[in-house]
């Protein structure tokens, strides 16, 4: 290793999509043995920059240094051989693998041609104990937590022995107290020599974590700060959107009269089991649904929006006449004149990563006379749509329509999502983790159309992890635990501590 005091230097780096300078000159330098955090609002360039330093895309100009040696990174072997590991904010894991054979893969330690699992288990296990990252090693990792995960993507680059550690919105999928654990790991880290480049969009764990920050806006670095000692959460917003965000806040008045979706004794089961699920929502009524990750709330997700069938009970919905309507056994579509659906896994339920945003936008509304005459696409409508969720949700990255969604940046993909949602007609909004991922301006656009939704006198159904989003939209909020719900409590009936206490299963209702 050189002595040099910097472990990585990016010197006007630039990284181009066609016309589209997603990286622009920037110039970065990471202190050896810290903590540097890279903030920006969605598609403002840091994955784009971590791609080119990890080797997934190489730069059309400029240099990276590791250790002051000019480095040239072409695919993320180099960058391995090079100290370097990532950890993405989409693992990249074989679920009939173990957790062990996930860790190894690619890197197998071979014995007499065989490959030799106790010694990769061993130098694991080493690992495991020096940074407190225990799980079962032998489990199928299908079977895995998402904590658990990530956990397997971190001893992935340990064991391939990276000194410098990419961290790719690393927290997106991790419930509070996971997050706190994770965070220490980080600090960990660091008193063992490691460089950790960490991008979040949460100002929180960066104010508590980082070092120093770095913050990119359309692809330029706006500025840099060397130290956070003396720097606020609201100084580091500012510079990351350009002017001062006032968070949206329910301090709306609740007269609720009218039920707009009722569950009846929902028992069903998919990867948990959930039982005997009653609850109301009224129209103009947020409700929350708080909880750790893994307790029901999928079950509970898919149960309302058709994807499986309740084993038991019944779900009715109102339409806008209030006349009920059975929605027990209605299939997906069927659904969709009533309910708009945001899914947890926008991947898997709510976009097709390989069609583009134009087809993606009307995804819920090929039976709908708006976009579809004689079984023809109408071309117009369908742009003129588009460029409705655009302008009004702020989507970035393709004004025409004519990429595939995947090209987005991650929070692009769930704005768009949101947008194609929300702009369709509906009485029922479920809408699952709506800000994982997103940059503070795209959290409060969000939360302010929710609110606005409400004012619609909409029936929301808001599922979150994030304890904040839940008290700062919440009408009413229940906890879920192990596949059971608690009482429904007016917002001003709890505080964080008990539904702290809730989501552990260990407070007395």
């Amino acid at each position: 290793m050189n002595n040099t005091h910097y472990a990585i230097e990016f010197i006007n780096a630039t990284k181009k999509f066609g016309e589209f300078y997603a990286n622009d000159n920037i110039n970065i330098k990471i202190k050896h043995n810290t903590i540097h955090a890279i903030i920006g609002e969605n598609g403002a360039g840091k994955s784009t920059l971590m791609s080119s330093l990890f080797g997934i895309y190489t730069l059309d100009s400029g240099v990276i240094k590791i250790y002051g040696v000019n480095s040239f990174i072409n695919n993320p072997n180099e960058a391995g051989e090079l100290g370097i590991g990532m950890v993405h904010q989409h693992f990249k894991l074989v679920g009939d693998y173990t957790n062990l054979e996930n860790i190894i893969l690619g890197n197998e330690i071979h014995n007499k041609g065989f490959i030799d699992f106790q010694t990769a288990k061993t130098k694991i296990e080493i690992l495991q104990d020096k940074y407190s990252l225990h799980f079962d090693l032998n489990q199928k990792t299908a079977d895995a937590n998402v904590a658990t995960q990530q956990k397997i993507e971190i001893l992935k680059v340990l064991y391939r022995d990276a000194e410098i550690l990419i961290f790719d919105e690393p927290t997106a999928v991790l419930n509070p107290q996971e997050i706190e654990a994770f965070l220490q790991i980080l600090k960990v880290f660091v008193q063992n020599g490691k460089t950790i480049i960490f991008i979040s969009h949460k100002l929180n764990e960066v104010k508590s974590v980082a070092d120093s920050a770095t913050v990119l806006r359309h692809g330029k670095v706006v500025t840099t700060f060397d130290s956070l000692e003396n720097i606020e959460i609201e100084d580091l917003s500012t510079a990351m959107v350009g002017q001062k965000v006032v968070m949206a806040k329910n301090n709306q008045d609740n007269n609720f009269s009218q039920i707009g979706l009722s569950l009846e004794n929902i028992s069903a089961k998919h990867h948990k089991e959930i039982s005997n699920i009653s609850f109301d929502i009224y129209k103009g009524e947020i409700l929350a649904i708080a909880g750790i990750e893994g307790n029901g709330q999928e079950e509970l997700e898919f149960v309302i929006n058709g994807i499986i069938k309740p084993n038991s009970g019944k779900i009715i919905a109102y339409d806008s006449d209030n006349q009920p309507i059975e929605l027990t056994h209605l299939s997906v579509a069927k659904r969709k004149d009533l309910i708009s659906y945001v899914p947890g896994d926008r991947h898997k339920y709510g976009v097709v990563l390989d069609m583009n945003n134009l087809d993606n936008s009307i995804l819920r509304s090929l039976n709908s006379k708006e976009f579809i005459k004689h079984s023809y696409i109408k071309p117009q409508a369908v742009k003129s749509f588009y460029k409705k969720m655009v302008k009004e949700f702020d989507v970035r990255g393709d004004e025409q329509g004519i990429k595939n969604i995947r090209l987005l940046s991650g929070g692009n993909q769930q704005k768009a999502v949101v947008a194609r949602e929300m702009l369709s007609p509906h009485e029922i909004l479920v809408i699952i983790q709506p800000t994982r991922g997103l940059d503070i301006g795209a959290i409060n656009l969000i939360h302010e159309a929710i609110l606005q939704e409400k004012k619609q006198n909409k029936t929301i159904l808001l599922i979150s992890f994030e304890l904040d989003e839940v008290l700062s939209l919440a009408d009413s909020i229940i906890v879920m635990n192990k596949g059971q719900i608690s009482k429904k409590f007016k917002r001003n009936e709890i505080d964080r501590n008990q539904i702290g206490l809730l989501m552990g299963g260990i407070y007395e209702q």
